[in-house]
């Protein structure tokens, strides 16, 4: 009854949401009985940061704010042992018709989580920038979706839990990802619009793994490293081109494999789309 009371309160208190105003404001939330954490982030007109946390905060969130629209907004709620978490940050103001690309991360973000549970984290990034380094953490499920933005995303430690689905979605602008063996996932989905991505998988992959990657119109480069061995399908269209490292040899229609493929401890079935994209893949 005391711990579900408690979360109530937790939930009433935090879901109100305040503006954090110009300046520096530090906010956190402990962790009581908590066994996992569903953890939903929506930014926007922001520059947002994630990282490695306390293992006994649920969540650190430091803000550095230069305008009175930058808003948080966060529910929190204990139920069952789970903790869920939902997140709003960025500006909140409805006229936008003068805000210029140098405005786009007027508020400043800091996320901290803990890596003490399993956490399932969902990011939703508008219009804004992004380095989020999940290293470290006990990810157990992972969805980023973004918008008109500029991301990094990198796993700098080994991820402690597995993850069974990593799905990435990237609209317009930038994207890159480094040390994506790290995340020790299962299956990996990409999916990018327009704009420059990178998907590198440098770190310890040891086991066999499936990523789906796509791509409308841009570039994509996706980094195999030299101990890995890949296998690569390719959906041939007109409009579209890939250039593959020298180690790749053709082994049956639109079939691509490494040398490696059959010996390496960690290998990659890698299936590639694109409409109107270049997709090159490359050792490091």
């Amino acid at each position: 009854m005391k711990t579900v009371l408690g979360a109530i309160a937790t939930l009433l208190i935090l879901s109100a949401g305040a503006s954090a105003g110009p300046g520096q404001e530090t906010r956190d939330i402990g962790r009581t009985t908590e066994r996992e954490l569903n953890v939903v982030l929506s930014a926007s007109f922001c520059s947002l940061t994630i990282s490695k946390g306390e293992p006994e905060k649920v969540v650190i969130l430091e803000s550095a704010t230069e305008s009175d629209d930058a808003r948080v907004d966060i529910a929190y709620a204990l139920r069952n042992r789970v903790g869920y978490l939902e997140i709003t940050l960025g500006d909140m103001s409805e006229d936008k018709a003068g805000i210029g690309f140098s405005n786009f991360d007027r508020g400043r973000w800091t996320l901290k989580l803990t890596n003490a549970v399993p956490i399932s984290l969902d990011v939703e990034l508008g219009v804004g920038s992004g380095r989020f380094d999940l290293g470290g953490l006990q990810l157990k499920d992972f969805n980023l979706s973004t918008g008109a933005s500029d991301v990094r995303l990198s796993f700098e430690e080994v991820n402690a839990a597995t993850i069974e689905d990593i799905n990435i979605e990237s609209g317009v602008g930038s994207f890159a990802a480094s040390n994506l063996g790290n995340a020790n996932f299962k299956r990996l989905r990409f999916q990018g619009g327009v704009g420059s991505c990178t998907l590198d998988f440098n770190g310890k992959l040891e086991t066999e793994v499936d990523v789906d990657a796509e791509v409308s119109l841009g570039m994509l480069t996706i980094i195999v490293p030299d101990e890995v061995g890949a296998r690569i399908l390719y959906d041939k269209n007109l409009m579209s081109h890939i250039d593959l490292d020298r180690d790749f040899s053709s082994s049956g229609e639109d079939e691509y494999m490494t040398e490696n493929y059959e010996s390496a401890r960690g290998r990659m079935n890698i299936r590639i789309s694109s409409g109107m994209g270049n997709i090159s893949v490359r050792r490091p």
